[in-house]
Order: C-alpha cells, then structure tokens, then sequence
C-alpha cells in the first residue's frame, strides 16, 4: 500500500486532493478538503498520508548507532591527542633493540601496530615461504614435463598394469618384504 501511495504522490493526486480549498455541499452537509483545521467549528478533516515510521524508525538506528561508535571513538582520539600526545626521539640505551611498534610515532598507530597487525619480521618469513612453496612447485612442473617428454620420445606410455605408489608406502612394502625374508630364508619354494 506504501507504494501505491507513493506512486499517487508523484503523479500529484494528493497534492491536488488535499489542495482544493472549496467546501462540497452534499445533503446540507458540508466538507471541506484542506488540511487546514477550523478553529472550532465546522467538520475537521485528516488528511491520509503514507506511514513515515519506516523512515523514522531508520533515523533513530542510524543515530543511535552512529553514537554509539562515534563518542567512545571521538573520546579514545581526544584523549590520545590530548593528554598523551605523539612519541618523541629520545636516545636508545646501550644493548636496547626497539620493538616494531616503538617506531610509529601516533600512539594509536602504535597500539594498532602492536595488538592488531603482524610484526614485520613474521610477514617477510610468511612471504619467503609463500616464494619458497612457488619454487618447488615450479620444479615438480619441470620434472613433470620432462617425464611427460622422455615417455614421448621413448613411447612409453602407463600400462594396465602401472599403479603410482607413494614412497612411503613403497618403503613399507620393502621393509615388509626383509622381514619376511630374514625370518623364511632366501631359499624358501613351494
């Protein structure tokens, strides 16, 4: 129904219908129209409008949570700026290394350094195995392709027979294997 009465309001049906300021007189009975109001006498009339509560209801959210993180946050920098202030350059004892987030100047820059982000060190070690990874990678495609290479070449393809194994698995096959050996003997027929 909002809609609908929304789509009235922008051909202009309301402002027509609420703007006729002439009183109808039907049955020596009169009505008027206008949205002003008499000062006692004659029929009052209320003009139908659209529910404005979704609107309102969005204005107190959005104030109440726009307040809610906005005065702690205002508080939290006025007092930073205010009563701590930015850091200044002091000389560093001897045998002292600064932490990473003692290099940041704001105190909030160095409180965000500190508890939120990583410390420089651990994101170049995290980027260095990320290169590392890619390396090895790179090399299992090498060989990949000079098997693939050397099987064309050769024709030799996989056969029915061919099952990959794992190295782990192979091992214990083999190791499985000497045992059986070392306890039958090498000389073991059926």
């Amino acid at each position: 129904m909002v809609s609908w009465s929304a789509l009235g309001r922008s051909f202009g049906i309301n402002l027509v219908k609420n703007n006729i300021k002439v009183p109808q007189i039907t049955n020596n009975v009169a009505f008027s129209t206008s949205k002003t109001l008499g000062a006692g006498h004659g029929h009052k009339t209320f003009a139908l409008q659209p529910s404005r509560w979704q609107w309102h209801k969005f204005k107190d959210m959005l104030h109440f949570y726009a307040m809610l993180g906005l005065i702690p946050v205002g508080a939290i920098i006025f007092y930073t700026n205010v009563f701590i202030g930015p850091a200044t350059l002091t000389p560093i004892p001897a045998g002292y290394e600064p932490k990473h987030w003692e290099y940041h100047r704001h105190p909030i820059t160095r409180f965000i350094a500190r508890y939120i982000h990583n410390p420089p060190q651990q994101e170049y070690e995290k980027f260095m195995h990320f290169i590392d990874e890619e390396k090895q990678r790179m090399k299992l495609r090498t060989l990949e392709k000079q098997i693939l290479k050397k099987m064309a070449e050769r024709q030799d393809y996989q056969a029915y027979y061919y099952r990959p194994m794992v190295n782990k698995y192979l091992r214990h096959n083999k190791q499985t294997g000497d045992e059986i050996i070392e306890r039958i003997g090498d000389d073991y027929k059926e």
